[in-house]
């Protein structure tokens, strides 16, 4: 019989752990189980669960969990004689991988080997308190399990800021590859208050990038905080801030599209997350001549020059159309 490979092995895991979720995820199951809530349907939760289990059989690891997802993904694509329900399982089990991997981005634990360890740790107390919820004792001795692990690796030294720095901007360029993978906040106005902040960018104070409902995506197009009638924020995030946001809006009539103050925090700039985000936005609207509301700052002209190359509308500045009434 023919050995797996590592990563066979790993996508043949998140197989299994895809077809118990499956087969579980909308059961009712017993009211003591520790799955689910008002804020989290229990569907949504087993699927969580389930990630932390294959991120821990992954041991954190960022790149073999999305080489796992990507050979399901394969599987998917070389076996058409694949049954509906292996289909389900196998889109799952990506799924699983991919949410996973998202989970290791959030914690910054990619080129980060304590933050990857905590992690892996914390994952663990997290799927035995799940599992194991009915036996008290099993959940507090996990629980102090954690405590002494995490003692532990806190007590190690740390990476150098070199490294630190450089595990930052390998996180942002791997978010940029992502750009594709958006979560999208459909909802209007009553999102936009509750989330106003202040922050300092390269084109002065700009307020409301809100926190968009969305979950487990890199990154999130939502109602945007600073402009009002219709226009929207294309955003990447990492951990729970925003690493890169723009704010753009559509005319399809006159078929033209603007967009405004693109920022990248200062610790991930030049990693591409500006380009990644206007070509998807490009991309996803597809024919529209392309522009921003206000000229480009000297400092600026090049970074423009060089996205607006063979784009229709270049970027150049033009006022908003009719049927755009606030800008």
């Amino acid at each position: 019989m023919k050995q797996r490979t590592q990563v066979e092995q790993d996508a043949f895991q998140a197989w299994i752990y895809a077809s118990n979720c499956l087969l579980y995820e909308k059961d009712p199951g017993p009211a003591e189980l520790n799955v689910g809530s008002a804020d989290e349907p229990r569907s949504e939760a087993w699927q969580h669960g389930y990630a932390l289990n294959v991120l821990v059989d992954c041991d954190g690891d960022h790149a073999r969990l999305l080489a796992a997802a990507q050979q399901c993904r394969d599987d998917l694509r070389r076996k058409a004689d694949l049954g509906a329900q292996r289909v389900r399982e196998l889109s799952r089990a990506a799924d699983l991988c991919e949410q996973a991997a998202r989970t290791v981005e959030q914690a910054g634990a990619i080129g980060d080997d304590k933050a990857r360890r905590r992690l892996v740790a914390s994952c663990e107390h997290e799927t035995t308190v799940m599992a194991l919820v009915v036996l008290p004792e099993v959940v507090e001795d996990s629980a102090r399990d954690l405590v002494d692990k995490l003692a532990a690796i806190d007590a190690e030294p740390g990476p150098s800021p070199e490294a630190a720095a450089k595990a930052a901007l390998e996180t942002a360029r791997r978010l940029a590859g992502q750009a594709h993978v958006v979560g999208w906040d459909p909802d209007a106005e009553p999102w936009r208050a509750p989330f106003q902040w202040i922050m300092w960018g390269l084109f002065g104070w700009r307020r409301g990038w809100p926190v968009a409902p969305v979950r487990d995506a890199p990154w999130q197009d939502m109602v945007s905080g600073e402009r009002s009638d219709g226009w929207r924020t294309r955003a990447a995030v990492l951990g729970r801030e925003h690493a890169f946001a723009v704010d753009y809006h559509l005319c399809r009539r006159c078929r033209l599209g603007w967009v405004e103050h693109p920022f990248t925090m200062p610790e991930y700039q030049r990693c591409g997350l500006a380009s990644a985000a206007l070509a998807q936005l490009r991309a996803e609207h597809p024919g529209l001549s392309w522009h921003t509301l206000g000229g480009h700052f000297r400092e600026s002209r090049p970074f423009w020059a060089a996205v607006g190359a063979g784009v229709p509308g270049g970027y150049q500045q033009r006022r908003v159309c009719p049927h755009i009434t606030n800008g």
